[in-house]
């Protein structure tokens, strides 16, 4: 039977029943939940002041307000968060070290546990498979490498496709309204319809709605033309 944990956030969570090494989150607040490969929460504590510990899967120093766990089977201190983060110990041999997986020959190469990258935000160095920084909790959508640049244009791309989004929705709106129907028979379509790649990219809602902004101007237009041809 899956055991059932209370997380700090007050969401009950339900850890996976098999036994193996895993990457785990509390699915509502995300926080990072260290399991044995027996499925069994490690238990988060701290750092005794002035005691030097060092996290052998991020090599950098423990801070006494950071959350650690220890390895039970080598009682190496590590980060809970980094832990979490590769599924168990980071001592190369431990019986809870994470299982190694066979690299695709065709594929790109796997960054190691050794390997770090600094962050495009704070600049801080954080280890090469993190998905978010430890020190300013940036995030990111990829394991690679970013630079500040990168991090811009995304941001950039985010914007523009939030911008399209309130577009749609608002052509849609007026649209139902069909007195406009003369004007957004010709808008909607010049708005939409060179940017129906991008609308799909954020979800088949805005596309639907975009093509029904078309296909309410193009009926309401319709209905005038007709009411007109019968006076």
């Amino acid at each position: 039977m899956a055991q059932i944990i209370d997380c700090l956030c007050g969401a009950k969570v339900r850890l996976p029943a098999e036994g193996a090494n895993r990457r785990f989150r509390c699915p509502k607040c995300k926080a990072a939940v260290a399991l044995t490969v027996d499925a069994c929460v490690l238990t988060v504590g701290r750092t005794a002041p002035g005691e030097a510990a060092t996290c052998p899967i991020c090599q950098s120093n423990i801070a006494p307000d950071e959350a650690a766990v220890t390895c039970p089977a080598c009682d190496q201190v590590h980060h809970n968060e980094c832990w979490a983060e590769i599924g168990g110990c980071g001592t190369y041999g431990c019986s809870q070290a994470p299982a190694l997986e066979k690299d695709d020959p065709g594929g790109p190469a796997l960054s190691a546990w050794g390997d770090t990258k600094s962050c495009p935000v704070c600049g801080e160095t954080i280890k090469a498979i993190a998905l978010r920084c430890r020190y300013c909790q940036a995030e990111f959508d990829t394991v690679d490498p970013l630079t500040a640049r990168d991090l811009r244009r995304k941001s950039r791309r985010k914007s523009e496709e939030q911008s399209l989004k309130r577009w749609v929705a608002v052509l849609f709106g007026l649209s139902a309204v069909g007195l406009l129907a003369p004007i957004l028979v010709f808008v909607a379509p010049a708005v939409v319809l060179p940017r129906r790649e991008r609308l799909k990219k954020t979800g088949p809602l805005y596309l639907v709605l975009g093509y029904a902004a078309i296909g309410l101007s193009v009926f309401y237009a319709l209905l005038m033309l007709a009411a007109v041809a019968s006076q």
